[in-house]
């Protein structure tokens, strides 16, 4: 498990263009170094690597280990471990082992990480390159902790998938929006 973190934290580095971690970059005031332009630079430098997998929507992820599990689908729980980052490498969020985070995929996440877990198998461990448009875009995100426009970056283990209680299960409630079957 150490051998994985310290992979890991070598291919976060290597998904940063390698100017991002020059002197000049780290004595400029934060928001240069995460403007617009720089998010931009950062983006077309990260297209000109090799094993990045690119969709349509402009998410990017290079797989670093593949699961054999389920896919979730768009009303499943999932079990994660993550660590967030910004192009400038500073974490804005994360889970730590052995404590994982649950996130139902239809409540409330970026729309990155809808898009990325739809495609995972549990067991797979992604990096993800999220552009604005799919994180927090304009209005940045975290009570402040990520300014807007901002390219988000995650290191991303699906461990587990739980689909949403059914009509019947013990622990089924009713979404607000669902229509009574019995009228």
């Amino acid at each position: 498990m150490k051998r994985l973190t310290i992979v890991l934290t070598a291919l976060l580095a290597l998904a940063a263009p390698a100017s991002a971690q020059t002197a000049a970059s780290a004595a400029k005031p934060l928001d240069d170094a995460l403007s617009i332009a720089a998010n931009q630079k950062y983006l077309d430098a990260n297209a000109q690597q090799k094993g990045w997998i690119f969709r349509p929507s402009g998410l990017r992820f290079k797989i670093i280990r593949s699961g054999y599990g389920k896919h979730p689908t768009l009303t499943d729980t999932v079990k994660v471990y993550y660590t967030g980052t910004l192009i400038n490498h500073i974490v804005f969020d994360g889970t730590s082992r052995p404590l994982p985070a649950s996130f139902k995929l239809n409540g409330g996440l970026v729309q990155g990480w809808v898009e990325a877990l739809q495609l995972m198998r549990e067991g797979d461990v992604w990096l993800l390159v999220i552009p604005p448009n799919l994180g927090y875009g304009a209005r940045g995100g975290g009570d402040g902790i990520i300014p807007p426009n901002q390219t988000l970056i995650f290191d991303l283990t699906l461990l587990e998938t739980t689909p949403a209680p059914k009509r019947g299960d013990k622990d089924y409630r009713p979404d607000p929006g669902d229509k009574d079957e019995e009228q």
